[in-house]
């Protein structure tokens, strides 16, 4: 090999090592997920800013179990019903091709449960009692606390003023 065939070798790795990583980026997907009103919504795009459009998105259990599949609209969205009967995380998998993929990990304590109708008939039966008006035995005690709180503020008020002297 001459010098030539040496200096262009290095200009070429040079090269190629300056722009693998600025390419690279400028392709970076993400998926961004969340929870809301027993719904999972999901926004994806490329670093770019431009919209991830029509993109598969696998949605994987705790034990590795696909349990939803989709696909992304034009604007890169993308929402389902939390699946029933889940019990770990979820891991959002995005497939935006050409190898560019991104995941997002949701939490157990995040997927909500969507109360049934036995639940909220209990939370409407606490709510109607706690908006029953106080019985006269529930306003009594409350006064003969204030009163005592008021004593003991006083008497301690006093004993201070006692000390300072």
């Amino acid at each position: 090999m001459n010098t030539t065939h040496i200096k262009q070798i290095i200009c070429l790795i040079i090269t190629l090592t300056f722009m693998t990583p600025g390419f690279a980026h400028a392709h970076k997907v993400i998926i961004f997920a969340w929870v809301e009103d027993g719904m999972i919504l999901s926004q994806s795009y490329f670093s770019s800013k431009r919209k991830a459009k029509n993109c598969n998105i696998n949605v994987v259990d705790g034990k590795g179990r696909v349990v939803h599949t989709g696909k992304t609209d034009d604007q890169g969205n993308y929402s389902f019903k939390i699946p029933e009967n889940i019990d770990s995380g979820l891991v959002l998998n995005l497939d935006a091709g050409q190898g560019h993929r991104a995941h997002w990990k949701i939490p157990e304590n995040e997927l909500k449960v969507i109360p049934s109708k036995g639940d909220m008939e209990k939370a409407m039966a606490v709510r109607e009692k706690l908006e029953q008006k106080p019985s006269v035995f529930k306003i009594a005690a409350g006064i003969c606390i204030i009163f005592l709180l008021a004593i003991f503020l006083k008497l301690l008020k006093k004993k201070r003023d006692k000390n300072s002297d």
